[in-house]
């Protein structure tokens, strides 16, 4: 007969790490919040400094938006949901939501990356875009007032979104990563082997 193990205390590492994957999830659940509610704003506002300048968004190269994509938007949400169950997983223990977990995290991390460099450089990527498209009639246009204008038509307070979501994605990517590898996370998914019980057996 085999007696079942006593069940086992979460540590504390991977308590913290479970808290930043939901943490960074509701982050991402609150940006896509933002981007459905204010992206129509900050379109529009794009068009109107477009305008002022005497150009219009169909003058831009093709494939040229300042429009959130739905699918993008349905993106996130998988992303967050994904993280929340991952989350939920490693909090109760299973191997292989860790193993996930370390393949899932470093992507964050690496695409949080890559969008904060896309976001710091936006104004010189899109001038660098409209150059090489050897279309003359952009030289005069000033798109550092239209990527302003369209980081202005959200509210000051979404930033908290912003940067939240930034440090999740990048500090906490890389804590959960080593949080869920510490020797005490180890010890916690660690599969336990039930004992062997034989009736009448002297204990040792």
């Amino acid at each position: 007969m085999s007696a079942t193990p006593a069940p086992k205390t979460r540590p504390g590492s991977v308590t913290f790490a479970v808290w930043l994957q939901i943490l960074l999830a509701l982050f991402l659940l609150a940006g896509t919040a933002v981007s459905f509610l204010y992206g129509p704003d900050a379109a529009d506002a794009a068009d109107a400094a477009l305008e002022a300048q005497g150009y219009a968004v169909t003058d831009l190269p093709e494939g040229t938006s300042f429009e959130t994509g739905t699918g993008s938007l349905a993106f996130n949400v998988v992303i967050a949901l994904g993280l929340i169950v991952l989350a939920l997983l490693n909090g109760a223990g299973k191997r292989p939501a860790r193993v996930i977990t370390w393949i899932v995290q470093p992507i964050i991390l690496v695409c949080t990356l890559a969008g904060l460099a896309f976001t710091l450089f936006l104004s010189q990527t899109l001038t660098y875009l409209f150059e090489s498209s050897g279309d003359e009639t952009l030289e005069d246009l000033d798109i550092e007032a239209v990527v302003q204008a369209t980081v202005d038509a959200y509210p000051a307070w979404t930033d908290i979104v912003s940067y939240g979501s930034l440090a999740l994605g990048l500090l906490g990517s890389l804590l959960v990563i080593i949080l869920l590898a510490v020797p005490s996370a180890n010890a916690y998914f660690r599969k336990e082997e039930p004992e062997k019980f034989i009736p009448g057996a002297p204990a040792v």
